[in-house]
């Protein structure tokens, strides 16, 4: 009996030193593989470091190393910073993708009422009124007609002229003059 409970922990610990060993045979594959890519890295970057320095010697540019170390450690500082504008790039993208569409349909509503206005004829009137501007009568027509509304007065009272008052009133040139400027303005209006 004694002779089976030993063969038993004999087993027993020969499966146990199985599995260290299969464990550490495992450790020195991924030993292997990680030196094996060390060396290759190794070499990609020598090569790399090479070909960059032949490609500024031709080009003529001189590098300060301790101003690559100087940028490098900079960098590294501030990989906390780019993180933060690489995510302010990405929100800003989210939000020029949410805005497309709300920016196009507010485009076709303004080409929408500007045609609606165009059909009523305000833009052509908005044109020649823009066109007199310029004209020097036209100036001093409305610099006339804004001093004359904000010298009268509205109140209460009214004038208590008689038609013969009226009538000489309208005989002047200047009266005559305003009273068929604001015949055609109101014509004019009305067409529309």
């Amino acid at each position: 009996m004694e002779e089976k409970k030993l063969q038993v922990q004999i087993d027993d610990l020969n499966q146990k030193l199985d599995r260290v060993l299969e464990f550490v045979e495992i450790q020195h594959r991924k030993r292997e593989e990680l030196d094996d890519l060390m060396s290759d890295l190794s070499l990609i970057s020598k090569d790399a470091f090479n070909s960059t320095v032949s490609a500024l010697d031709k080009a003529g540019i001189e590098l300060d190393p301790c101003g690559v170390q100087c940028l490098l450690i900079k960098l590294i500082r501030n990989l906390s910073t780019f993180g933060e504008m690489v995510e302010l790039m990405e929100s800003a993208k989210d939000l020029a993708r949410d805005l497309r569409p709300i920016l196009r349909q507010i485009g076709l509503d303004v080409i929408e009422k500007m045609n609606e206005l165009d059909e009523k004829g305000y833009i052509q009137s908005f044109a020649t009124i823009g066109k007199n501007l310029g004209n020097k009568e036209t100036v001093d027509a409305l610099v006339k007609l804004s001093q004359a509304i904000t010298d009268v007065k509205m109140d209460d009272k009214l004038d208590d002229k008689s038609f013969w008052q009226l009538f000489k009133q309208m005989r002047s040139k200047e009266v005559r003059k305003s009273l068929s400027y604001s015949m055609r303005l109101l014509e004019e209006i009305n067409k529309k």
